[in-house]
């Protein structure tokens, strides 16, 4: 039997959207039912030092420091000797998997944080498409989207565009979605009228950071979107490469299955949209809008 990855969620806040009290459980038990993990949880990691991560081999971030996402607050950070002993940790050569809310976080931390994250969100360059159910693209090849087919649905959940892209960051695009134009407008002439619209945007990717490994993963932005098969394929997988470099971890048969109610927007719509952007941008979009 192999040994169990010790496993410390870090949680405790996150912001109104997002309510860490239900996903920290789903994500546990999703971990757990693998029987490759040993998961224990902290709601407190300020004032946390070296010695407080040494039993671990990864380590989740489901953590916001701000509540209110719209004031200008600054957020609560775990201050600089817990900072430095995440960046320290992965260095040594652990894992660490940066969930959903995360992205968002960081903002006026050390830049060492964006690097161990590979990829933010920020207010002047992100946003959250509108569509919530989407096809999701398998992109550059590794370990742990080996096998799985190009591209599959996924539902209820949150597509995030225009990241910033720290500099200096060696990592891997795992997945992509794609912005669909028509969900902010039926208007072909407004379909460029936000940075992004009609581009695949990386919703899922893994960091190489000094010897260890970390994975920032933009979905699963509700228990409902956790249960679903992209996301029940995706984390556990980057969960066991990010601690130990390697997967065994099989995907679940129902990868690409959809889910009761779904496939509309995604297998159906979604295609259909592209293929009429396709096919604006090929007659020539207005030269404003390029």
């Amino acid at each position: 039997m192999s040994t169990p990855i010790k496993t410390l969620i870090i949680t405790g806040m996150t912001d109104v959207h997002h309510d860490w009290r239900k996903t920290t459980p789903a994500l546990k038990e999703l971990l757990e039912g693998t029987g490759r993990f040993q998961v224990r949880v902290t709601e407190e990691f300020r004032g946390a030092t070296a010695a407080t991560l040494e039993p671990y081999d990864l380590v989740i971030l489901n953590y916001y420091g701000r509540t209110d996402p719209w004031r200008n607050v600054p957020e609560e950070r775990f201050g600089p000797v817990a900072e430095q002993a995440l960046f320290d940790f992965v260095t040594r050569g652990k894992g660490l998997i940066a969930y959903h809310p995360t992205l968002a976080g960081g903002v006026g931390w050390e830049p060492e944080y964006e690097r161990l994250l590979g990829g933010v969100m920020r207010e002047d360059t992100s946003r959250r498409a509108p569509n919530n159910d989407f096809l999701l693209h398998t992109a550059e090849p590794h370990p742990i989207t080996a096998g799985w087919p190009a591209e599959f649905p996924h539902y209820n959940d949150d597509l995030y565009v225009g990241l910033k892209w720290p500099e200096g960051v060696k990592k891997t695009v795992l997945l992509q979605g794609w912005d669909n134009p028509l969900r902010y407008t039926q208007v072909p002439s407004q379909w460029r009228s936000l940075p992004g619209m009609g581009e695949e945007h990386p919703v899922a990717w893994a960091v190489e950071y000094g010897e260890g490994r970390s994975v920032s993963i933009g979905i699963g932005h509700n228990v409902q979107a956790i249960g679903h098969p992209a996301f029940r394929a995706l984390f556990p997988r980057s969960a066991e490469w990010a601690a130990t470099g390697s997967v065994t971890i099989a995907t679940p048969a129902d990868l690409g299955e959809a889910v009761d109610g779904g496939d509309w927007w995604p297998t159906t719509l979604e295609p259909m949209v592209r293929e009429m952007f396709n096919d604006w941008v090929a007659a020539g979009e207005p030269a404003s809008q390029k």
